[in-house]
């Protein structure tokens, strides 16, 4: 009874000692399992943050390309503004023949590429620049017609003085061609030549059989903006020994437009001496003269250039000749060059 008594003691021991053993074991792994979770939880953290940023990455839309698809130069000093609305703030201004690029081009406004951003420039204040395009428009004039028109029309805005809207003009004594045939021929070779340098051409004729006054003439160069209106001419003279080119322009005390007094008689200098260095020919003088309805009626620079007296035998044979013509609109071309550039 006793021997059974120590025996079941003595198990009941050992089951202690058993149970107490697989405790502290189980604990010791479940504290190992807890410390590696903790350890590796930051890890699986950092990198589920790195593939959400991926993912954000590649979800996110690309940033569109500024790609210009032309260029176009401004016909005025003009605001550059931050949105298409004239409410918008202007970013800044840009002058007169400043070359910008377009992005998008619209009726009313243009959205362009400036200083590696976006802006906008009303339209109506943008023109699109050809390849060898200078941004310049020049307004030629083929002076007179072939038949005149003497009706009246007044010499300046306001005025009660009158002159003939138009005359045929004179002709030449050895050529036997009109002033208004030469005019002709001799203006679509400078509208060539202008276009070849990258100016942009308007003509106020370009046939001989059209009924078109002075002011009409004028009209045309002020409603275009013309960087340049330039009227060609030829002279005549009693004395057919007379010879030689002018230029004409407005007086500084022209009481339509002196305001474009400096900058028509800087054109009236520069052609006329560089026809003279192309041609040979007699230089005359600027005349400044407030008598002549062509010019008082424009809002732009403007000269008339007569290019010889077709009194004079010697000139007219010349001027009539292709050789010479071409010789007079490299010099014209030379003189608008040096006014705008």
């Amino acid at each position: 009874m006793k021997v059974r008594y120590k025996v079941n003691r003595i198990l009941l021991c050992l089951c202690a000692v058993l149970s107490l053993t697989a405790c502290n074991g189980s604990a010791e792994k479940n504290k190992d399992v807890t410390t590696q979770e903790a350890t590796s939880q930051p890890n699986r953290s950092a990198e589920a943050l790195e593939d959400t940023e991926d993912e954000a990455e590649s979800t996110a839309e690309p940033q569109e390309d500024l790609v210009p698809i032309g260029q176009m130069y401004t016909t005025d000093r003009v605001n550059v503004r931050t949105e298409a609305t004239t409410d918008s703030k202007v970013y800044k201004k840009l002058d007169r023949h400043a070359v910008v690029d377009i992005l998008e081009a619209g009726d009313e406004w243009c959205r362009v590429l400036l200083d590696d951003g976006e802006y906008y420039i009303a339209s109506k204040y943008l023109k699109e620049k050809s390849e060898n395009s200078n941004g310049y428009l020049v307004v030629i004039d083929a002076g007179h017609q072939k038949k005149g028109n003497s009706s009246q029309e007044p010499i300046g805005p306001g005025s009660s003085v009158m002159k003939a809207k138009v005359s045929s003009g004179t002709s030449g004594k050895t050529s036997g061609l009109a002033e208004y045939e030469l005019t002709l021929q001799v203006s679509l070779k400078l509208q060539q030549e202008l276009e070849d340098r990258g100016y942009e051409v308007i003509m106020t004729r370009t046939k001989n059989n059209v009924d078109m006054s002075n002011i009409d003439r004028a009209d045309i160069a002020n409603s275009s903006d013309a960087d340049a209106f330039v009227r060609i001419h030829a002279n005549g003279a009693d004395d057919t020994s007379t010879n030689g080119a002018m230029t004409i322009c407005q007086t500084s005390g022209n009481p339509y437009n002196a305001k474009l007094y400096k900058k028509s008689k800087k054109l009236a200098t520069y052609v006329l001496d560089e026809l003279v260095a192309s041609t040979g020919c007699k230089k005359q003088y600027v005349w400044e003269t407030d008598t002549m309805s062509g010019i008082n009626w424009a809002q732009v620079p403007v000269t008339i250039v007569e290019m010889g007296y077709m009194s004079n035998p010697k000139e007219d044979k010349l001027m009539a000749s292709e050789d010479y013509q071409y010789k007079i609109v490299k010099g014209i071309s030379d003189g608008i060059d040096k006014f705008l550039n």
